[in-house]
């Protein structure tokens, strides 16, 4: 099985936070550590300054006793949590910080510290002080001059495992911390690849459904994010999928209702002559309807072609200037037979006596008949027929207006679609097969140009536009 997207995240950036806080841990623990040994370097230093001006000084100037300078050593013992020691000219230490000091007393300290404090330096080192420490100690150590002669000096020890004993508390301190924020961070991670991955993982599964077929199924997804987004085109996509497939058992079922329509009537008509059913004297004009019903599945046929190749590219735009308001008029004298026998009133308005553009001069003729085409047939008798033209910014709007009762919101909305009719009985009107819309808007569409309809009181609106002549 395949590593989830789940897994491969929490994998990656889960060795990246380990890794992370690692090295985190163990610069932190490194800078501690010097810190903590300067620090506590810096406070010897700073009382072994403090012992040797206050404490020895005043000894050697008579001003202090070996008895109160023992208790001043025991009190700084405690604060400093270090053994004090004093030394003469000689080496020999003479005072110490405590009872157990004591054993002390007497002994001389290496000649090697003891040249460096006599050269005015002072000490600073880490070891067993020469041997006289089974465990290792921080010294730090200051000369004491009196009237410019060396009279000895003071040496502060600290053990080392008591500093190392508190690192490693502070270490302790540091892991925990460190720790318990890895935690956190994990399950922060957890949540949000969560967050990710099971959105992801919906998607994935509704691909397959749909995949398969079912395109009903939708996402219910709500993060406020890209993933959000995608849920949404993906439903969207779901939607055009499932609204294609809709299309095609629609055009499957209408164009099998207009083949099986004509193709009844003409094996009719022809087996009635064939077997004598139809008299001789009747067989030409059933003749002719059987003419007339194979000339309109050559139409359909032609703008079912036609239709497709607009919209596979295959047909060209050639643009050119031309005359609107004359292609208009031309085009409205051609329906001149219905529009009398209708008895329909129609409005001629130009906004101006000559109206040149620029457009594929035969699609719009094509678009301008369709629309009219539709116009005179489904408005009622006596009604009527607005044809007008307005300008603008650098566009020509034309708008076809024709009085129409039975129209509402979802015939408006499906009229572009191929094989609606307005006649949905498909009883009036059974010439036409729902395709002229769908030209029209496709022969609009490729010319860049936009079209749109409107539901008036009682008529209807098609508007579309035109470039300006350039």
């Amino acid at each position: 099985m395949k590593k989830s997207i789940f897994k491969r995240l929490f994998i990656t950036y889960g060795i990246t936070i380990i890794l992370g806080f690692g090295i985190l841990a163990l610069v932190l623990m490194k800078l501690f550590s010097q810190y903590f040994i300067d620090s506590k370097k810096d406070l010897l230093l700073e009382y072994g300054q403090k012992i040797t001006q206050e404490i020895a000084i005043g000894l050697y100037a008579g001003r202090l006793d070996r008895q109160t300078l023992n208790e001043d050593l025991r009190i700084l013992d405690k604060f400093l949590d270090a053994r004090i020691w004093i030394i003469d000219r000689e080496g020999t230490i003479f005072g110490v910080s405590g009872s157990k000091e004591e054993k002390y007393l007497g002994q001389k300290v290496d000649a090697g510290a003891l040249g460096i404090l006599y050269r005015g330096r002072n000490i600073i080192e880490t070891g067993n002080f020469g041997g006289k420490f089974k465990e290792p100690v921080l010294t730090v150590g200051y000369p004491i001059f009196y009237n410019d002669e060396f009279e000895g000096g003071v040496l502060v020890h600290a053990s080392m495992p008591g500093i190392q004993k508190s690192i490693r508390d502070i270490y302790s301190i540091t892991v925990l911390a460190i720790t318990f924020s890895g935690l956190l961070a994990y399950s922060i991670l957890y949540f949000q690849i969560k967050r990710i991955s099971v959105p992801l993982s919906e998607i994935s599964k509704a691909a397959k459904i749909i995949s398969g077929g079912e395109f009903q199924k939708r996402l219910k997804i709500k993060t406020g994010d890209e993933i959000e987004e995608l849920a949404k085109s993906f439903n969207d996509m779901a939607e055009s999928l499932e609204k294609i497939e809709e299309n095609r058992r629609n055009f499957i079922a209408n164009i099998s209702h207009d083949l099986r329509s004509p193709m009844t009537s003409i094996k009719g008509f022809v087996g009635g002559i064939m077997d004598g059913t139809i008299p001789p004297e009747m067989q030409g004009h059933y003749l002719n309807i059987v003419m007339e019903e194979c000339q309109r599945l050559i139409k359909m046929t032609n703008e079912l072609l036609e239709l497709n190749n607009i919209q596979q590219g295959k047909v060209e735009v050639n643009k050119t200037n031309f005359e609107l308001n004359e292609m208009l008029r031309r085009k409205l004298i051609n329906f001149e037979k219905d529009i009398t026998k209708k008895n329909i009133d129609v409005m001629l308005k130009f906004y101006d006596d000559s109206t040149i553009v620029n457009a594929d001069k035969s699609m719009m003729e094509r678009i301008v008949t369709n629309l009219l085409d539709n116009a005179v047939k489904f408005t009622e008798e006596e009604g009527y027929i607005s044809l007008r033209t307005r300008e603008e910014k650098n566009k020509v709007i034309v708008e076809i207006t024709n009085t129409s009762t039975n129209m509402d919101d979802n015939k408006l909305k499906n009229m572009w679609e191929r094989f609606h009719k307005g006649d949905e009985s498909r009883g009036i009107y059974k010439s036409g097969f729902g395709l002229g819309l769908s030209i029209v808007k496709e022969m609009i569409i490729l010319q860049g140009e936009e079209i749109w309809a409107d539901r008036l009181d009682g008529a209807i609106k098609f508007s579309f536009t035109i470039d300006k002549s350039k």
